[in-house]
C-alpha cells in the first residue's frame, strides 16, 4: 500500500537490517535515505526540512543512538525520532518513541505511521526544523 510520501532517514548500524528497512519502508511509499553512523545522520540532517522522521538504531556506530538523541532533539526539536531498541530498552521519553527490535517490522511501520499522523495533526505537514 502506497503512503504519504513522507521522507524518512533510517539510521541502522547493521547493513543487512538497514537495507531491509529501506526496502520495507520504500514499499510503503516512503522516500527513504539511510545512514550507518551518527555522523552520517547529522550530515543528512543538515537539510532538516527534507526529513519528516528519523528511525534510529539505539546502538548505531560512532555516537551511539541513545547518546545521539539529546543532541538531535536539541538541534532539531520538531524532528520525530523513533528509537529502534533491543528488549528492555522500550519506553518513550519526550518526543522520542522507542520500538523494540523483534525481527517483525510491522510494529515499527505501525509506529512510524502513528508518529507521522500525530505530527500532521499537530502542525502543517512538516519537516524537521
Amino acid at each position: 500500500m502506497k503512503r504519504c510520501q513522507a521522507s524518512l532517514v533510517i539510521a541502522e548500524r547493521n547493513a543487512n537490517i538497514r537495507e531491509l528497512l529501506r526496502r520495507e519502508f520504500g514499499r510503503e511509499g516512503y522516500a527513504v535515505t539511510t545512514a550507518s553512523s551518527g555522523a552520517e545522520v547529522l550530515a543528512l540532517l543538515r537539510e532538516p526540512e527534507l526529513v519528516d522522521l528519523l528511525v534510529l538504531d539505539a546502538e548505531i556506530g560512532g555516537s551511539d543512538g541513545a547518546s545521539l538523541v539529546p543532541r538531535l532533539t536539541r538541534l532539531f526539536p520538531r524532528l520525530p525520532v523513533v528509537l529502534h531498541v533491543f528488549a528492555g530498552q522500550e519506553g518513550d521519553e519526550g518526543s522520542v518513541v522507542r520500538v523494540r527490535k523483534e525481527g517483525d517490522f510491522e510494529r515499527l511501520k505501525h509506529v512510524v505511521r502513528e508518529v507521522l499522523a500525530n505530527r500532521a495533526g499537530q502542525d502543517e505537514p512538516g519537516k524537521a526544523g
